[in-house]
């Protein structure tokens, strides 16, 4: 992994506005180096419609056809990121809970009758803008389920938007009529400020240190995150404010493609890390991998030492780290971390030997 450097933003796809806000250092955060990995995903079956005959009432885990295939572009459509083969293995599984996770169905992990209908869902399923499944900041040139339920928001203060999940420049005009209608600055970022006023809510307060709770606050917001089932992606977490961004296809390795983190809202490991920090009142411990392992609060320990909210780093060396997480224990003996691996996946609960070259764990004190 380079070191810390200023590079360009990425390249845009036209009509895509930059992100003056995005860190977008040392290449797409410079997280899970190692995790994206490469290699040729098996052909798919053909794809089946869900609604078809040939697809069960209610597909589950264990299932390989078409139905599958179908499925998979589905779930890639709002937001997944996984490979298409077919399979219904356990990351289609976990991508399915957190489809019904964002959109408010049952989470169950099996695709029946709501949760086709609400893939099939047209424009985009909506997804509350508070939820983890949404960018921390939303903005010109998303496209997903968050911009349709920020439409039908605006729509329901008098806008006469077309619903369509396409943040264009008609939903930019709106936001900023809304923003100046509501004492806010008229900037067309959907942040925390904005989006509370949408839904006549309190703006959320900043995060205070916890002391001594601090770490079993890290834990316990690393856990939210694995069970809001949020998938990895390539840069996510890096967008200026801490929590869940669409990343960046820059230096982008990883195993699908083409690469989706540009469209896809998420974190990788050094963004999870981020913001659980920062939900648990540390305050911005550093941007990617090489700031985090770098920030003085933090000082190696030994395993035995290490405490449930202690960061694991691995890489080369403590100068040049390519993946972190968060350690939650050694339960039956065997130390565990929450981690976000890699794209196609999802944050993860694993023993940290699933982990090559580990450098150490790091107590922030």
């Amino acid at each position: 992994m380079p070191m810390p450097m200023t590079l360009p933003l990425p390249r845009r796809r036209p009509g895509r506005p930059r992100r003056p806000g995005a860190l977008l250092t040392a290449v797409a955060a410079a997280c899970c180096l190692l995790a994206g990995g490469t290699g040729a995903a098996q052909a798919a079956p053909a794809a089946v419609p869900l609604t078809s005959a040939s697809c069960p009432a209610l597909m589950a885990q264990g299932e390989q056809d078409g139905c599958v295939t179908e499925l998979q572009n589905l779930l890639d459509t709002h937001g997944a990121s996984i490979v298409v083969d077919g399979d219904f293995g356990p990351t289609t599984a976990v991508a399915v809970k957190g489809f019904q996770s964002a959109v408010g169905l049952t989470v169950d992990g099996q695709v029946g009758a709501a949760t086709k209908s609400a893939l099939y869902a047209t424009p985009t399923a909506a997804v509350r803008l508070t939820s983890p499944h949404c960018a921390v900041v939303v903005r010109q040139g998303e496209r997903d389920g968050c911009v349709s339920e920020l439409q039908r928001r605006l729509n329901s203060r008098g806008a006469a938007l077309t619903v369509d999940g396409d943040f264009g420049p008609a939903t930019l005009t709106a936001v900023r009529n809304f923003q100046s209608g509501n004492g806010l600055g008229p900037d067309g970022l959907v942040g925390p400020a904005t989006k509370a006023k949408l839904y006549g809510e309190p703006v959320p307060p900043a995060p205070t240190d916890q002391g001594s709770g601090r770490y079993a606050a890290v834990v316990g917001y690393a856990n939210a995150a694995l069970n809001a089932y949020l998938p990895y992606v390539w840069g996510g977490g890096h967008d200026g404010p801490t929590g869940p961004s669409i990343g960046t296809c820059d230096g982008y390795t990883g195993i699908v493609t083409p690469c989706p983190a540009d469209r896809t809202v998420g974190l990788d490991c050094s963004g999870l890390t981020r913001w659980v920090y920062w939900q648990a009142g540390a305050g911005d411990i550093g941007q990617i991998t090489d700031n985090q392992i770098a920030n003085p609060r933090f000082h190696p320990v030994a395993q035995g030492a290490a405490v449930p909210g202690d960061l694991v780093f691995f890489g080369a060396s403590s100068s040049n780290p390519a993946r972190v997480g968060i350690y939650t224990g050694a339960p039956g003996g065997v130390p565990t971390m929450i981690n976000a691996p890699a794209t196609g996946k999802f944050v993860a609960s694993e023993p940290v030997s699933a982990h090559s070259s580990l450098i150490g764990y790091y107590h922030y004190s």
